[in-house]
């Protein structure tokens, strides 16, 4: 049986903030200042998120909800 990789919504939105980040600098719509800033910041909150994860997290289907 195979098993599947779940990964919680919150780390999925970060990583999304980060491609949307490398984009507007790729975009030149920010500077590079700003870009290290708010790549930082959410490095931080993914190491965060991913330190979190055990099976009770895992586990968790309000982990996997994504907010619109």
């Amino acid at each position: 049986m195979e098993t599947i990789n779940k990964i919680p919504s919150r780390i999925i939105e970060i990583e999304t903030s980060i491609k949307l980040l490398e984009y507007l600098k790729r975009e030149n719509v920010i500077d590079d200042g700003m870009y290290n800033f708010c790549i930082n910041k959410l490095m931080n909150k993914l190491t965060l998120e991913k330190s979190k994860i055990n099976d009770d997290y895992i586990n968790n289907i309000d982990n996997y909800k994504i907010l619109t």
